[in-house]
């Protein structure tokens, strides 16, 4: 199964501004509010409102606006609501304590697309 566009946009721009442990989980038929999160860590306040605003950025371009964006301010998990995908960019000390991923381990994984690396760092 090939990830769709929107999806595969999340995952590139999240990865330019070098967030990891990211996940999709697909839980459209075990949640009423929405389809997809999208779950990764940032190393710091700072990293994870740039990975975030990579991300709407992005989103932007292809015509879509976040529902709601929250924890800006504090920066330690921040949170783009687009309906059915909600985005959460946590550092890795709030990401243990709420354990989303674990409250939500019932729905799917997804998986990612291949990391795409500059010519200039390929290998021969």
């Amino acid at each position: 199964m090939t990830l769709d566009s929107r999806l595969a946009t999340v995952v590139d721009a999240a990865r330019s501004k070098k967030a990891f442990r990211i996940r999709l989980v697909d839980v459209k038929d075990i949640a009423s509010f929405t389809d997809i999160f999208a779950f990764m860590s940032g190393g710091s306040d700072r990293q994870n409102r740039a990975i975030a605003e990579a991300i709407e950025d992005a989103l932007k371009a292809a015509g879509e606006h976040p529902i709601s964006r929250e924890g800006e301010a504090n920066g330690n998990w921040v949170l783009l609501d687009y309906g059915n995908l909600v985005v959460h960019v946590m550092d890795e000390e709030t990401r243990r304590h709420y354990n989303l991923e674990g409250l939500w381990s019932a729905g799917r994984e997804l998986e990612l697309p291949a990391e795409v690396h500059p010519a200039s760092e390929a290998r021969p």
